[in-house]
């Protein structure tokens, strides 16, 4: 039987754990800049999801509650043009790892009714 590997999949995300909110949201803002500025929206969407497998692996959920409601914020206050594309590579991610982004969604889901400045956050494709 193969050994499982417990390695982080996002090494940065994964030493975000016990950060200040707004370390958390500078985190992801940079993050989001970096991947909307990748030209090739396949490149985009395979570094988007790395993120959001490291998101669904952790364990402590009020831990991964903190760390996504702080990307949804991050989000909000991105340039348009970023948050477009962003939008536009989490659709696409959906269809890449769907679990993954199904799960994410929930999250997500539990959260929009409580941060009004998400309202616009991108849902996965159904």
């Amino acid at each position: 039987m193969a050994k499982k590997d417990d390695r982080p999949v996002d090494a940065g995300l994964a030493l975000l754990r016990g950060k200040s909110e707004q370390e958390l949201i500078d985190f992801w803002k940079q993050r989001f800049a970096l991947i909307s500025a990748i030209p090739m929206d396949t490149a985009r969407v395979g570094a988007l999801t790395p993120q959001l497998r490291e998101l669904v692996r952790i364990a402590d959920r009020e831990e991964r509650k903190r760390l996504t409601t702080a990307r949804m914020k991050a989000f909000t206050q991105l340039p348009a043009d970023q948050r477009e594309r962003i939008t536009k590579t989490r659709e696409a991610a959906y269809n890449v790892d769907r679990g993954v982004l199904e799960e994410d969604q929930r999250m997500v889901d539990e959260i929009l009714p409580t941060l009004p400045e998400a309202k616009g956050y991108p849902t996965a494709a159904r």
